[in-house]
């Protein structure tokens, strides 16, 4: 009697489960399908709750919360898909690119607090605990698919901004030499520009900035931001300067919309009666 009762408990608890991962899976889908953020995470969100190693959810999840800027959440995500799927490159390079936001920073923000290091000494440093989590995570990467020039890429600039400069060059060059995406190769030599620049080697920082602008001209992965390039085929010294001044200028115009946005109200309509 008593295997009788084991037997059927064990059945409904499979069936149940079964039940639970179809259920999971059609949540999932409902949150692909969905237009909006929101509740594509709500829905990723639900189907975990039913099914903890749905790891395809986790990873979708943690791709909108980096996109949102809610990077501890992504990083645990990848974390997750990572315990799930230990041979995931994308995960681990994700990851990385995570703890390589948080401690390196973008967008305006990040892009003043850089500047003013650069210029006055003032700001705060980079995370270094982040950056090196970041490098072992490109490292993960690079043992896995040993030819993938983004991990290179992305790598090399967190060794430069923890002070590493001989393996961010060998990185950056290595990237290079791969030929990988056009972006990753732009922010290859965008790093290894900004190291001749800091170590006053100004032709070959010339010659890297200019090929970086060339590959990826819109892009604010170098500091200070890129001009959209009228200036693409004629930086020299001076240009360089030029794309530098106007860089900070640029950020501090930004700013000052940026204020006046948040703190001036639109004029009210006037009756014409």
């Amino acid at each position: 009697m008593k295997r009788i009762v084991a037997t059927t408990l064990a059945y409904l608890c499979l069936t149940a489960t079964a039940a639970w991962a179809q259920e999971a899976v059609e949540l999932y889908n409902r949150g692909l399908r969905s237009s909006l953020v929101y509740n594509r995470i709500a829905y990723f969100t639900k189907a975990l709750q039913l099914n903890p190693n749905l790891a395809d959810a986790y990873e979708k999840r943690a791709t909108h919360y980096y996109f949102q800027e809610k990077l501890d959440k992504a990083i645990q995500d990848y974390t997750r898909v990572i315990e799930l799927k230990p041979d995931s490159v994308n995960a681990y390079l994700l990851r990385g690119l995570a703890c390589l936001k948080k401690g390196h920073g973008e967008g305006l923000i990040a892009e003043i607090n850089r500047l003013a290091l650069r210029y006055t000494g003032l700001g705060e440093p980079e995370d270094s605990k982040a950056l090196e989590r970041a490098i072992d995570d490109f490292s993960c990467v690079i043992a896995l698919d040993p030819r993938l020039a983004a991990a290179y890429s992305y790598r090399a600039e967190a060794y430069r901004l923890i002070g590493m400069t001989d393996k961010a060059i060998r990185d950056s060059s290595r990237a290079i030499q791969l030929r990988g995406d056009q972006k990753s190769t732009a922010y290859a030599y965008a790093t290894r520009a900004e190291i001749y620049r800091r170590l006053g080697q100004n032709e070959l920082y010339k010659a890297d900035f200019r090929k970086s602008v060339e590959l990826d001209p819109y892009s604010p992965d170098y500091p200070p931001l890129h001009v959209p390039l009228m200036l693409r085929y004629s930086v020299n010294t001076g240009g360089l300067k030029t794309v530098s001044w106007l860089g900070l200028l640029g950020i501090i115009i930004l700013t000052f919309v940026l204020i006046f946005k948040l703190t001036l109200r639109a004029p009210e309509k006037r009756d014409n009666g």
